[in-house]
This record gives structure tokens, C-alpha cells and sequence, in this order.
């Protein structure tokens, strides 16, 4: 890209990708603050809740809470671990899902344990069905990694 004079020398395919570069710069920005809101009026929240309520993959949640964080908009801790539920198909065989939501936990006792489906339903909280997957489903657990908690800065 070259200027002479008072004109340059960009091609129109270069303008659309600037512009097409910048929507995605000002989209990808209105996505911050959506999630700083949504953090703010929540309090403690993961980055699967912001997926969720973004309704965006995890991995560009957590893209987007880290620059949040970078900006100082946001405060976040590592330190809340990550459960991997267990679960024993047969002898030599077994699975293991990592279900933070309550939609996945409902899936593994449909898949695990469909005549327990109702029960788990029943439960009120995602806390006590957590409970009720781990000490009533699974075969086991074991923490597969350590997941963010982010709050208002």
C-alpha cells in the first residue's frame, strides 16, 4: 500500500478486508461488554456461564474474558476445579465426561442411567444434582483441570 500525493493506492479488496477486519474488532468488542455486563450484574461466574449466556464456545469465552481481564474490567481467580465424572461401561472399559452444566449432567444420566432420569430432574439445584451424578451415577471422579471464577473488578 502506497500513497502519491493525495491518493492511494489501496484496491477495493484491501478496503473490504480493512473494513471486514474492523466490524470484527468492533463485534468482537461488543462481546467484551456484554460479558463484563453480564458478569457485573452476576457477581462469580465461569467461563461456561458466560458461553451460556454469550451463547458462544468456551474457548472464545474464555478468549474474551481474558482480554476483559487484561483491560482491568473484569478480576478472576484459578482456582475452582474441574470435575471429570467417571463412568464404567464395562470391565475394561469406562468414560469420562467432563459436565460443568446442568443440560450435560441431565445428558450423562440419560446416557448412564436412564431410569434415574426423573430423579435427576427432580433435582432443584445444580449443586445438589452435581451430588446426585456423583454419588449416585458415576463410577468415580477425578479433577481434570482448574477453571476460572471471574467477578466485577
Amino acid at each position: 500500500m502506497t500513497q502519491t500525493g493525495s491518493r492511494s493506492n489501496v484496491s477495493f479488496t484491501q478496503k473490504i478486508g480493512l473494513a471486514n477486519m474492523s466490524q470484527d474488532m468492533a463485534s468482537r468488542q461488543d462481546q467484551i461488554d456484554q460479558l463484563v455486563e453480564f458478569v457485573n450484574k452476576s457477581g462469580k461466574v465461569s467461563v461456561s456461564d458466560i458461553a451460556d449466556e454469550l451463547d458462544i464456545s468456551h474457548s472464545y469465552a474464555y478468549s474474551l474474558a481474558m482480554d476483559a481481564m487484561e483491560e482491568d474490567r473484569i478480576d478472576g481467580d484459578r482456582n475452582t476445579p474441574v470435575i471429570g465424572y467417571v463412568f464404567e461401561r464395562n470391565d475394561d472399559d469406562s468414560d469420562l465426561e467432563v459436565l460443568t452444566s446442568r443440560k450435560g449432567l441431565l445428558w450423562a444420566v440419560k446416557k448412564y442411567a436412564p431410569e434415574r432420569l426423573s430423579e435427576a430432574r427432580s433435582k432443584k439445584t445444580l449443586k445438589s444434582l452435581r451430588r446426585f451424578v456423583r454419588n449416585q451415577i458415576a463410577d468415580g471422579t477425578v479433577p481434570v483441570n482448574w477453571a476460572w471464577r471471574l467477578y466485577p473488578a
